[in-house]
């Protein structure tokens, strides 16, 4: 830009001064003045164009008595140079500033054809404001173009550094449970029966005396404490990030907070029916609910960021079904699936339900959940 700007003062400024005979002091100052608003609407839209406006007529007016044809837009580094503006501005600031510029500098040529008009011709002079304007919408349309593509751009490697983050987060919570699954597997049981075994041993084997019994209360005492912070340290790494494990999972009566909190990112979420109440379902079933939910929406969000999404919820006796719909922007890719779908399968196997994910149609993605309700909805258990 800085380059474009030299080149063009380079120009302007001689043909001024030479072409049309003004003080080299004045065309230098004028030419630099354009120029330089250029390079001011990189920074500071609004003032570069003002100034690039007030330049141009002032160059218009210091020639007006000499008759030039096509007057007031006749000096071509003149025209280039506001037509260079318009683009930055356009780029920078967006098409409503580049817009209101283009107005007003066809409010001001068209002032100027008026009040020229006993040194020019008039239909030289709107013809030449005419040319201005069509050449200024379509330089301004580039510039807006420019301006999307780059904000398109943007939001890409925005997303791309969420869905990396969100991708080791998961693997990381994903270890995690193995690791807790593991020890709750190889220790936790064994510390279990170590405990019953000791306690039982008195009554179990005959003959045991006084300190042979007590010494068995304390390796149970001592094996159900260990057990104890086994489940400590079970709960540390079953906790996802950003929460405690003082902290209670979110479950259906969570639903509710988590389709507002992603409405208020734009995305366009209706939903039909309601869960049942959370006291009505047991805390692990109400957890994966709302995980697998969110899972759906944030994929939705992620691969049609722009189009609506549908949720069902519908509660039975002994079923509650989740459905989350969305159309495609494109043909669904083929491919390995990813943690967050192989996660909400566990989610829901772990309860005893099941997950469907897929297009059944061309144009719907559809993740559908049926997850066991396991408490009727007045409260008894169900068979």
């Amino acid at each position: 830009m800085v380059l474009a700007a030299a080149v063009l003062l380079c120009v302007q400024a001689p043909l001024l001064a030479v072409r049309h005979e003004l003080p080299v002091g004045v065309a230098i100052a004028l030419a630099a003045a354009h120029t330089g608003s250029a390079v001011l609407a990189l920074q500071r839209p609004v003032p570069g164009a003002g100034l690039s406006l007030v330049v141009v007529t002032l160059q218009a007016l210091a020639i007006m008595p000499q008759g030039v044809p096509g007057w007031p837009w006749a000096v071509p580094p003149q025209v280039i140079t506001q037509l260079l503006v318009l683009l930055v501005v356009a780029a920078t600031a967006g098409w409503r500033l580049a817009g209101a510029t283009l107005a007003l500098q066809l409010v001001i040529g068209f002032v100027l054809a008026v009040v020229g008009w006993g040194w020019t011709q008039p239909d030289d002079a709107l013809g030449s404001v005419a040319l201005a304007g069509a050449l200024g919408m379509l330089v301004g349309s580039l510039g807006v173009l420019a301006r999307r593509l780059s904000e398109s751009r943007e939001a890409l490697q925005r997303e791309r550094t969420l869905t990396a983050e969100e991708q080791a987060r998961r693997t990381v919570v994903e270890e995690k449970a193995r690791i807790a699954r593991e020890l709750h597997d190889v220790i936790a049981h064994n510390m279990s029966l170590i405990t019953v075994q000791a306690r039982s041993a008195p009554h179990r084997v005959d003959d045991v005396s006084p300190a042979a019994a007590a010494e068995f209360g304390e390796i149970a005492d001592l094996a159900a404490e260990a057990l104890r912070q086994m489940r400590g340290v079970l709960d540390v790494l079953r906790t996802e990030p950003g929460q405690s494990g003082r902290m209670p999972v979110p479950g259906l009566d969570g639903l509710g907070e988590l389709v507002e909190s992603a409405r208020a990112t734009g995305q366009r979420i209706d939903v039909h029916g309601s869960p049942p109440r959370a006291d009505a379902v047991a805390p692990e079933v109400g957890a994966a609910a709302y995980r697998i939910m969110q899972e759906a929406l944030s994929n939705a969000r992620r691969h049609a960021p722009h189009a609506p999404v549908r949720v069902d919820l519908r509660a039975g006796e002994s079923e509650l079904e989740i459905r989350v719909a969305n159309p495609l922007d494109g043909p669904l890719e083929a491919g390995a699936e990813g943690h967050g779908l192989v996660g909400m399968r566990e989610r829901a196997s772990s309860v005893g339900g099941r997950v469907r994910t897929g297009a059944p149609t061309a144009e719907e993605y559809v993740v559908e959940a049926r997850l066991p309700v396991r408490r009727a909805l007045g409260g008894a258990e169900a068979s």
